[in-house]
């Protein structure tokens, strides 16, 4: 049976626990202290100290630690010592060479009015330490979408300046005469060369022979051409492919758009047109043809 149980102890025993509660109740009282403020200067749960106060030690530790829980309380309280070990004797009786001898030594060394009430960590560290962790990836998702939208611009635009088609107002249209090279060319051909002989060179280089009021437009990589002719009508505005070849006549003159005009080729009538110098960017020449 537990030391605990106190239903076949002595009424003398009952009479004194009860009795050395009361005081303790009452000198607690006379002090201002609550319950819950002595259980945490002695690190007690309040059930307890409720348990010492009344005399009722059951669901208490066993009899040894009650009695140094009892003599820490009254020292606590300050409470005369001899009055309170003589009903210990009454309670639980010792001798006082035992080991509780020990333990009533190590009890006498602690001043538990000096106690200090510690204080639990703040909990707004734990706050300010979560929204900096949010803050840094919400940055992170922001500089990663930033770097992916660039890509995607990027990309765009030089998607627009192979496909997309051009805005050919008066404004924006450059109309350049044929170059001071070209015409050195042509006149350096003819002087040379009759056309008859010209035409018979190109048949037996397996070239097609352009007719006088022709226009040969040949590109050499995937591009959007457009041409219209003398009226302003569009003769032709589509993407075509790598390394094909357009022929228009009879209705010069040709306002001539070349989306990707690196390595294109133009002529008309058989004279030759030098792409190059009519480029209105890095990528696209535009041009007059036939006038």
């Amino acid at each position: 049976m537990s030391d605990n149980k106190r239903y076949n102890e002595p009424d003398s025993t009952v009479d004194a626990a009860t009795e050395l509660g009361e005081k303790l109740r009452i000198a607690r009282e006379k002090r201002g202290f609550s319950i819950g403020e002595v259980a945490e200067r002695l690190k007690l749960p309040a059930r307890q100290i409720e348990g010492l106060e009344s005399g009722n030690y059951e669901g208490l530790p066993e009899l040894v630690f009650v009695r140094g829980f009892l003599r820490t309380y009254a020292r606590f309280l300050e409470l005369d010592d001899n009055e309170v070990a003589g009903y210990l004797d009454r309670i639980m009786p010792q001798s006082r060479h035992n080991v509780y001898a020990a333990e009533r030594k190590h009890a006498e060394s602690l001043n538990y009015q000096q106690t200090e009430i510690k204080k639990s960590f703040p909990k707004w560290v734990f706050g300010i330490l979560l929204l900096a962790a949010i803050a840094g990836g919400v940055y992170a998702w922001q500089s990663k979408s930033n770097a992916e939208n660039e890509k995607q611009a990027d990309s765009s635009s030089t998607a627009l300046n192979e496909v997309a088609a051009p805005n050919l107002q008066a404004s924006n249209v450059s109309v350049v005469a044929m170059s001071s090279d070209a015409e050195q060319t042509i006149t350096a051909s003819a002087a040379s060369a009759p056309s008859a002989a010209a035409s018979q060179a190109a048949s037996a280089a397996g070239e097609p022979v352009a007719a006088a009021d022709e226009l040969v437009v040949k590109v050499r990589y995937r591009s959007n051409l457009v041409i219209k002719d003398k009226d302003g009508q569009f003769v032709v505005n589509r993407i075509v492919p790598a390394g094909s070849e357009h022929r228009f006549q009879g209705a010069a003159p040709y306002d001539v758009w070349i989306g990707y005009a690196i390595g294109a080729t133009a002529s008309y009538g058989g004279q030759n047109i030098a792409v190059s110098n009519h480029m209105v960017s890095q990528k696209t020449s535009s041009f007059k043809a036939g006038q």
